[in-house]
């Protein structure tokens, strides 16, 4: 088990620290329980007065590296019905970054883990009927993936 420590960053630049941290098997499952409890998180902003779109989760792992950023504003993106999304993937064998419809989520020293964290945001998307893409890019290639929405979607359906 490795431990994740889950900040919250406001857009002002203040940051909530977690001083205790979070034990999780590896960071796809650290997603999938930040992108939950985001759902709660941002009832406390909004009974707090607080536009929670100003906030976002940042997970870092036990040697300090922030591993991915849930941005709230991507999370309420992302919970309309008809909303898609653009993964971006960008790497060499420095690392690689992950964006979603632009904005920065996080970086992996391992293209594998980055696709792994990238396709488990896709299937969440696409049990919801929301559909994505994704586009991995290096110094050689530009790879561009259909979520299984993006393909069953009707002829002419605007999706980006």
């Amino acid at each position: 088990m490795s431990r994740f420590y889950l900040h919250i960053r406001g857009k002002d630049g203040g940051m909530s620290y977690d001083d205790l941290g979070l034990d999780y098997p590896d960071v796809e499952t650290a997603w999938r329980a930040v992108a939950r409890a985001a759902q709660d998180l941002r009832h406390v902003f909004a009974a707090r007065g607080h536009d929670p779109r100003d906030y976002a989760i940042e997970v870092e792992n036990d040697t300090g590296e922030v591993v991915f950023r849930l941005p709230f504003s991507e999370h309420l993106r992302s919970s309309l019905l008809q909303s898609h999304a653009t993964y971006k993937l960008v790497g060499s064998h420095l690392g690689w970054l992950i964006y979603c419809n632009a904005e920065f989520v996080g970086g992996f020293a391992q293209r594998s883990s980055a696709e792994s964290l990238v396709w488990e945001m896709v299937e969440t998307r696409c049990a919801e009927h929301k559909a994505s893409q994704v586009l991995i890019e290096n110094e050689l290639v530009c790879e561009k993936h259909l979520c299984r929405c993006f393909k069953e979607a009707p002829s002419g359906t605007l999706l980006s």
